[in-house]
């Protein structure tokens, strides 16, 4: 929780800098919007967005109040979106007013840390925020996978039996991303991009639909104990089911080069 406050400050100083400095008729200028890499994005856009495992806490620490949960989810995903947009438009506002850039496999992050442009200060600022950022992630995943494997092999999470295990299940957790990370210096982007695509997707965007269907329509007669949160009926899982399976085989498409093949085909 103090990282994520601490985090705060270096995030807004960048927004106030970063605005002086940004261009932002370039970052709506027509020649720099590109429609057809949206879908790309999404599996990193997915991933840091990603909440939905904390969805059922939520609704267990609320008891099942529809209004209280709706807001909590609403608000809790509307902040770190605004904050995500406000990141992104602040950093490619500040790269288009750069000239004689070449935009071109470029890391926006990268050339803010060592460029002048906005003064030295955004390029500390950046750094510090983007260690903050990479510090509180790494705890959140560490812990979630601490629990994860406590659950796979039945043991507790604290007390003795957990003190004796700990090292091991640390060594789980951190040495197989350790050794990747050692034998392919960009594998993290593969990772997210994958990751994105594939897991998330599939655990976050094709499972639940799946759940929701098997849950409140595969046994009419057994009682659901949540009235729906989401209006619509069926409507709402079946189309989030079409768009997630769609998702899914474009960037499998993608990934295998067929897109471009198709597309470079007369």
């Amino acid at each position: 929780m103090r990282l994520c406050l601490e985090s705060v400050g270096p995030f807004f100083s960048i927004m106030a800098l970063g605005f002086k400095g940004a261009s932002f008729p370039a970052l709506l200028d027509s020649a720099n919007q590109h429609p057809g890499a949206v879908v790309d994005a999404f599996p990193i856009l997915f991933l840091s967005l990603v909440y939905q495992n904390i969805v059922p806490t939520i609704v267990t620490q609320l008891e099942g109040d529809r209004k209280k949960i709706f807001n909590a989810i609403v608000g809790g995903t509307a902040a770190p979106l605004l904050m995500f947009l406000s990141w992104n438009a602040i950093i490619l506002g500040n790269v288009f007013a750069m000239e004689g850039v070449k935009l071109d496999g470029l890391d926006p992050i990268a050339l803010l840390q060592t460029s002048s442009n906005s003064g030295p200060l955004l390029g500390l600022l950046v750094n510090g925020f983007s260690a903050l950022a990479i510090t509180t992630s790494l705890i959140g995943f560490v812990y979630g996978l601490l629990d994860g494997l406590t659950d796979i092999f039945g043991l507790p999470t604290d007390g003795p039996s957990f003190e004796k295990w700990k090292p091991a299940l640390y060594a789980a957790v951190m040495l197989p991303p350790i050794m990747l990370s050692l034998g392919s210096t960009d594998i993290f982007y593969k990772a997210l991009d994958y990751g994105g695509a594939f897991g998330v997707s599939t655990l976050f965007l094709l499972l639940p639909p799946i759940m929701i269907w098997n849950k409140r329509y595969r046994n009419p007669e057994e009682p659901v104990t949540t009235l729906p949160l989401v209006p619509s009926g069926k409507v709402a899982p079946a189309g989030l089911f079409v768009v997630a399976c769609g998702l899914i085989v474009e960037q499998g498409l993608d990934k295998l080069g067929l897109v471009q093949f198709l597309s470079a085909s007369p």
